[in-house]
């Protein structure tokens, strides 16, 4: 699991028993005997002088400070990959850019971030698209150097920064019968089909959290669609197949041009803050975030 040698023995053998959630698996994975994972474990149980591990219905989990110690490691891990990378690379090369949007942003955002180290600087660029929850764990995996992401998420971990607060709204075609002038009470949204995203996506929980201020959930519409792909979650909004929450910025073109419509709806005016996001203490990116920062204004 670790790619240096600049943590302690006994730390990967704690992060291979974490991320595995068992001491015997570890042993197979490390290639050494399970006692000799049990020690190291107790050893470092000794040196900080708390419980790393608890047992639970047979089930191996994590304690608080056990879970601090793996932030610490995984951190580690990652900048000194960084540092190692760097060090590789002659004079002439940049370090490549790894990062992730979720796929709300992927469109606009994403491509001002390409677009500006395609044409300013001769590196290595490695965007993916994934949600929120994704986005984090590729940070936490070390996958990726920071992440441009909406909607809430625990910010214990990370440093960030807001680069604008953006407008979540309900869409939906003017051909079901959505009247544009219209202001319209939630519930009276329920007689259209709802489409809404995957878990994990950030716009899901914001959508969750707007319904259930008024006591209501997607099951309550007339028909519901949780659609992971967000092309075809775009797709069947444009189509008319029902109504939809989403960041204005999915669908800045169509509304502009009217193809789709907001839907004005009472006592709901919404907006999330956009956050670059980078793992907790990794100070060797503040020249990279600030320079995102900029392209993003």
């Amino acid at each position: 699991i670790m790619e240096n040698k600049m943590l302690d023995n006994k730390i990967e053998t704690f992060m291979m028993v974490a991320h595995l959630k068992s001491y015997t698996k570890a042993a197979e994975s490390l290639f050494i005997s399970q006692p000799a994972v049990s020690q190291q474990i107790r050893q470092l149980e000794e040196e900080f002088g708390v419980k790393l591990f608890n047992y639970e219905k047979r089930k191996l989990f994590l304690t608080t400070e056990g879970k601090e110690l793996l932030k610490f490691a995984e951190s580690v891990k990652v900048q000194t990959k960084n540092i190692k990378i760097k060090m590789k690379l002659s004079d002439k090369q940049s370090s490549p850019l790894n990062f992730a949007t979720t796929f709300s942003l992927s469109n606009n955002d994403a491509w001002k971030i390409v677009d500006y180290y395609r044409s300013q600087r001769s590196k290595k660029i490695v965007c993916q698209t994934f949600n929120t929850q994704q986005c984090l764990e590729a940070l936490n995996n070390g996958k990726i150097d920071f992440a441009l992401i909406e909607g809430n998420f625990k910010q214990d971990d990370y440093d960030k920064v807001i680069i604008r607060n953006e407008p979540f709204i309900a869409v939906g075609k003017r051909e079901l019968g959505i009247e544009a002038k219209k202001e319209y009470d939630l519930r009276e949204l329920i007689n259209y089909p709802l489409i809404y995203r995957e878990q994990g996506s950030g716009s899901l929980e914001i959508t969750r959290q707007i319904l259930g201020m008024r006591n209501l959930s997607p099951i309550d519409f007339k028909q519901e669609y949780q659609i992971g792909s967000l092309s075809l979650f775009r797709r069947m909004l444009l189509d008319g197949v029902g109504i939809g929450f989403c960041y204005q910025c999915l669908l800045t073109d169509e509304l502009d041009d009217g193809i789709i419509q907001k839907i004005k709806i009472k006592n709901m005016e919404v907006a999330h803050p956009i956050s670059l996001v980078w793992l907790k203490g990794n100070d060797q990116l503040k020249e990279e975030i600030q320079v995102v920062k900029e392209i993003l204004k």
